[in-house]
């Protein structure tokens, strides 16, 4: 009996272990631009949160939006947590629009 409830924890141990899918270009291309963007305009440091990416989303007209959580300091080296959700042209390479908040 012990060893059908180890069975299922083995499953999800092993499953822990296995290696993320590979992004697509473009999605990497999009993240890319975005992040070039946030850290281009952060007065001090920047640093991402989270270990997996969020997923990047098209739009109808084919532009792509990726969304990303990062903590930056300011002038008085106090950091502040904050969400930017960029859009991207279709092909990863140039910054349509982006908008930063607050993540309280």
């Amino acid at each position: 009996m012990k060893k059908l409830t180890l069975l299922p924890m083995m499953f999800a141990l092993a499953a822990c272990g296995k290696p993320a899918a590979p992004e697509n270009p473009l999605d990497a291309a999009a993240r890319r631009t975005c992040m070039n963007t946030i850290e281009s305009r952060a007065i001090k440091s920047v640093s991402y949160i989270g270990d997996t990416p969020s997923p990047v989303t098209r739009g109808a007209n084919g532009q792509l939006e990726v969304s990303l959580k990062f903590s930056a300091k300011n002038e008085m080296n106090i950091a502040s947590t904050m969400i930017a959700r960029c859009v991207v042209s279709a092909d990863g390479k140039t910054l349509v629009e982006i908008a930063v908040k607050d993540s309280r």
